[in-house]
C-alpha cells in the first residue's frame, strides 16, 4: 500500500513539474517585443544564427536605429563576412552595405544556445554594453532566454522572437524537453 502511494505522489508531481515547465516554455516563448515599442536605443542588437530571417530581422532592427551594433553569433568559421553581406543585402545597396561593414560584427566561437550565450556575453563585455535585442526562433526563444538569465545578471536582454513556420508538434516536443532539461538543470545548480 505504501508502495503505491509513493507511485501516484511520483507520477503526480512529475505531473506538476511538466505543467509548470510547459506554462513557463509557453509564456517565454509568447515575448513579442512591446518592450521595443517605446525604447530605440539598445547598445546592442543580438542574433542567433539558425535560418537567414533571423539575421534578416536582425539587420532591419539595424536598420531602424534600435542599436547601433549588431552581434551575429554562432556563424560558422568557415563563412565570411562579406558571404553573409551578400545574403542579407541582395541587391547591393551602399547604404546598406556600409551600414553592415561598419556595425555588423560576427561570432564564430559559439556551437550550441549555451555557448550563443556565452559568446555574446564576452563580446558584450569587451565592449561595454549592457542592453540587448536578443532576435531568435519564437520556438528558440525561451531556452535562449533561460540560458542569457542563468550565465550573466549584467545584462538587460530583450526579446524580438522571429515567427517560424514549421512548428509541428514534433520540433515543438523536441524543444520543450532541451527547455525543460536546461531549466531544472539551473534548478539544480
Amino acid at each position: 500500500m505504501q508502495l503505491k502511494t509513493l507511485l501516484i505522489t511520483i507520477i503526480l508531481a512529475i505531473i506538476f513539474l511538466f505543467f509548470l515547465l510547459l506554462n513557463e516554455f509557453n509564456l517565454l516563448s509568447k515575448k513579442n517585443g512591446w518592450e521595443l515599442k517605446n525604447n530605440t536605443n539598445f547598445d546592442s542588437i543580438v542574433v542567433l544564427t539558425g535560418k537567414f530571417d533571423r539575421i534578416k530581422k536582425g539587420f532591419e532592427l539595424l536598420e531602424a536605429n534600435y542599436s547601433k551594433k549588431m552581434f551575429i553569433s554562432g556563424v560558422n568559421p568557415i563563412v565570411k563576412k562579406n558571404e553573409l553581406r551578400k545574403i542579407i543585402i541582395p541587391n547591393n545597396s551602399t547604404e546598406k552595405i556600409s551600414l553592415f561593414d561598419c556595425c555588423v560584427f560576427i561570432g564564430k566561437e559559439a556551437k550550441n544556445t549555451k555557448t550563443n550565450a556565452v559568446e555574446v556575453i564576452k563580446w558584450m563585455k569587451k565592449n561595454n554594453l549592457i542592453s540587448a535585442i536578443l532576435v531568435t526562433s519564437d520556438i528558440h526563444l525561451p531556452r535562449s532566454i533561460l540560458e542569457f538569465q542563468n550565465n550573466t545578471n549584467h545584462i538587460k536582454i530583450t526579446s524580438w522572437p522571429v515567427k517560424t513556420n514549421n512548428n509541428n508538434f514534433i520540433n515543438f516536443l523536441k524543444e520543450f524537453l532541451r527547455f525543460s532539461f536546461v531549466r531544472i538543470k539551473y534548478l539544480i545548480i
